[in-house]
């Protein structure tokens, strides 16, 4: 299928200038079967999309399309045709609706907010719920898709906001860059030939679509989404999400999958929302933001799929690394990925502080524990690449081992005490340490504590945060002792507060087991400000000072919805809360709470989570799931 539609968007695409975009977005709305609205000024083909959406259906005919230019005095008869005369004569008010409206399955309105009431009411029901009202009797509309136009938006006409609402899609159209005229003297006008979508193909991709998944991952990605815009746009009227969008959109993401041969949603189709979530077109740009930002929290490098070409000095016969000569004065390994700088000795690790050594994006691998005892002074270094300690440690440092480790950067498979004062743009995996500052990095499987991060995406952790500002904490143990500005913190688990303060933030589907406190406290977070807490839960026998902490159960509140003991199993924490018992977590019946996958296997936990980024035949996931998706 996914061959067929590509060969569809370039047949749509003939003869046409700067529409690739416009094309997609009306094919993939129409198999999705929702509603698109074109914006732009006249003359810019907006008509020409529509009626080659409808050309690529098997079953178009004369009246499997249906076109009308809309005016302040345009009547409902000439939308969904002229009153029946025969019924009028029998006291019965009914439309012959043959070939207008009701009946086809592609229609284009343009000017389309423009509509007069009457033509409104009746349009209401036939785009959200496939149904014209015609006289007593509710009419069966097969549309599969509305396409319309408008050279404005309903700005400051709240009559037509539902109407707006029900377009799930927008898209801008303009007028063909100057830099690109020249291509509309050398356009093909000639009528094009289209492959057909046939019902059997539209089948195809329904049922499909009805069996692809959305990953915990992919649904905190669009929550996060969601309350970010929220956010950004309180104080604009004109923007607003309602549930129904939601809904809808999340069939969109579906059917995306689907025609892209997948069973899950990735990060390439939550892309798709850009032209989802906004109303004004001044926003787009905002709303875009918001939705790269998010999605880049989510992604990492990963092997090349084909576009960046194979490192040439690996024999491709054998996986192992053939040794080359070595570049550095001092050390072995050239520093590459697969020929990395080994560090073996105290003396080694000291000269990573070398200007020419540190900072230069190299590859290190620790191959010893490295005892710095001896180290009566001891300045910490700016750092710069990718260092693998192998599941090794670095032991009596008398502060920290980098002063700053600088975007791109990744550090993986090590423990010490002290790891560094500020990290920005990179990735900590399957560590223990503390870090002073985090800037939109990565860390996953670690054992970590934090002064402050920022814009972080923490996951599969036993992490304590001080102040955590704008990131992502999901499928942690540990707590929060302030979450602000937008920080997400979904199923997490501690035997204490998930939250001390959380000041316009999100706590969602965490848990609370036992302790035995000094002083009473809120079981999920003790102060709230401007925040939302969602479907969370703590055990009942949480003590203060050893009698009985009697809170307030509310899954949706400060103290959680009260479970009890006998209840507070896996069962809650998978069927009720959602967690991943499959591949990150595992029920400690010990203990009786849930433990991280990660740290129970050390095999697993060896493993870094993921591949260093920026390296020779890597690329970043979100960037290969975009090339791979057929939509973008």
């Amino acid at each position: 299928m996914k061959q067929k539609i590509q060969t569809l968007l370039t047949q749509m695409n003939h003869g046409l200038v700067e529409r690739e975009e416009a094309i997609k977005t009306a094919l993939l709305t129409m198999l999705a079967g929702e509603n698109l609205v074109l914006i732009g000024p006249p003359g810019t083909g907006k008509s020409m999309i529509a009626r080659r959406v409808a050309e690529i259906l098997e079953t178009h005919q004369d009246a499997g399309y249906f076109e009308y230019l809309l005016t302040k005095f345009s009547t409902p008869e000439e939308i969904f045709g002229p009153l029946s005369i025969t019924e009028l004569k029998a006291d019965r008010f009914k439309r012959n609706t043959e070939g207008y409206l009701p009946t086809v399955q592609i229609a284009f309105l343009d000017e389309i907010f423009k509509a007069s009431s009457s033509i409104l009411n009746s349009l209401l029901t036939i785009l959200n719920e496939r149904v014209f009202h015609n006289g007593s009797e509710p009419q069966k509309v097969p549309l599969l898709s509305l396409i319309s136009a408008s050279n404005e938006l309903p700005t400051g006409e709240e009559e037509l906001n539902a109407l707006y609402d029900r377009f799930l899609v927008r898209s801008f159209v303009d007028y063909v860059r100057e830099d690109n005229l020249h291509k509309l003297f050398e356009a093909n006008t000639a009528a094009p030939s289209f492959q057909k979508l046939t019902q059997l193909d539209l089948s195809h991709i329904q049922q499909a679509a009805e069996n692809v998944t959305l990953s915990t991952e992919i649904i905190d990605a669009i929550r996060s989404i969601w309350a970010q815009h929220k956010t950004t746009f309180k104080e604009d009227r004109r923007e607003n999400l309602s549930d129904r969008r939601l809904k809808k959109i999340i069939q969109l993401l579906r059917v995306s999958a689907a025609t892209n041969e997948r069973q899950t949603v990735d990060l390439s189709d939550v892309m798709l929302l850009k032209n989802c979530l906004w109303n004004h077109f001044d926003n787009a740009e905002k709303v875009r933001d918001i939705i790269i930002k998010t999605l880049q929290k989510h992604s990492y490098a990963v092997p090349s799929n084909g576009e960046i070409p194979v490192v040439a000095d690996i024999a491709p016969e054998s996986p192992a690394p053939r040794r080359t000569e070595n570049k550095i004065k001092g050390f072995v390994g050239s520093g590459t990925e697969h020929d990395p700088i080994l560090i073996q000795t105290l003396e080694e690790f000291v000269d990573i502080s070398r200007p020419d050594v540190g900072t230069q994006g190299y590859y290190f691998k620790q191959t010893a524990d490295i005892d710095c005892a001896s180290l009566t002074h001891w300045t910490p270094m700016d750092f710069k690449g990718h260092y693998d300690g192998d599941g090794r440690k670095i032991e009596n440092l008398d502060g920290t081992i980098f002063s700053t480790i600088q975007p791109k950067s990744s550090i993986i498979n090590l423990t010490v005490v002290n790891l560094a004062g500020n990290v920005e743009g990179s990735e900590i995996l399957n560590c223990n340490t503390y870090i002073n500052t985090a800037t939109d990095c990565r860390i996953s499987r670690c054992d970590i504590g934090l002064n402050e991060a920022t814009n972080c995406q923490i996951s599969e952790c036993d992490v304590y945060v001080k102040d955590s500002i704008g990131c992502e904490i999901v499928d942690c143990i540990g707590s929060v002792s302030s979450a602000k500005d937008e920080s997400f913190i979904g199923r997490c688990f501690a035997n204490s507060s998930i939250a001390d303060d959380c000041i316009n933030s999100t706590i969602y589907n965490c848990a609370v087991g036992h302790s035995n406190q000094k002083y009473k406290f809120k079981r999920i977070c003790n102060i709230l400000d401007d925040s939302k807490l969602e479907n969370n839960v703590a055990i009942d026998s949480i003590t203060v000072n050893g009698e009985k902490y009697q809170g307030e159960s509310n899954p949706n509140g400060q103290d959680g919805k009260t479970v009890a003991a006998a209840m507070f199993n896996q069962r809650l924490f998978e069927f009720t809360l959602g967690w991943d018992f499959e591949n990150v977590w595992e029920w400690d019946e010990a203990n009786n709470q849930p433990a991280l996958r990660c740290f129970s296997n050390p095999e697993t936990a060896s493993k870094p989570a993921a591949a260093p980024p920026n390296t020779t035949g890597m690329e970043d996931l979100l960037l290969q799931q975009i090339r791979n998706n057929v939509w973008l």
